[in-house]
């Protein structure tokens, strides 16, 4: 008599995980982009050794909420159609996250790996000679932790999306075998 009631509460539990872990996901991926947007704005002018690393943290905040209208969404009749803008809003800001996160490597790991070094010397005070610029890296540590984050999203993106691809293709396969 109650033998589908506990699997029954065992996907209700398993469902409010799922919605959970996904919605506290995205809180700390707005608070991160508030925080990239902030850092980047008031150390905008503390990293002569490589003054882009600033500008990079507030454009990698800014980007995801610019083109974060472009995400599917359905409409009340449950289509899931998008309009042709919508989509090729969508794949632009695939692509421009994407060079952004590949200038953001390109900037911000050789100059973390040149002021870790030790034998970089910082021109401060009265070193003068043979010094380089400096960055300040509370900044260029967050903006390292940052790239790798963003790098490591992106890949469980891309997976998670191979995985989908993989399984609607193996589902149409399947339905085509059953009705021919």
């Amino acid at each position: 008599m109650w033998k589908g009631r506990s699997g029954e509460g065992l996907a209700f539990c398993g469902a409010a995980c799922v919605c959970c872990c996904i919605v506290g996901i995205i809180l700390a991926l707005i608070g991160l982009g508030i925080a990239k947007i902030v850092i980047g704005a008031i150390h905008l002018h503390d990293c002569p050794l490589q003054d882009l690393v600033p500008i990079w943290l507030i454009v990698s905040g800014v980007a995801p909420i610019f083109f974060g209208g472009s995400a599917r969404k359905q409409g009340d009749d449950g289509d899931e159609s998008q309009s042709p803008a919508r989509s090729v809003c969508g794949v632009i800001g695939l692509v421009f996250n994407l060079a952004w996160l590949i200038c953001g490597s390109l900037w911000v790991y050789p100059t973390f790996g040149t002021v870790n070094n030790d034998d970089f010397v910082p021109c401060i005070g009265n070193v003068t000679t043979g010094c380089s610029q400096d960055c300040h890296k509370p900044t260029l540590t967050f903006a390292f932790a940052m790239v790798t984050i963003d790098w490591i999203f992106f890949v469980f993106w891309c997976i998670t999306t191979l995985c989908s691809f993989r399984a609607i293709c193996s589902r149409s396969r399947g339905g085509a075998q059953i009705s021919a």
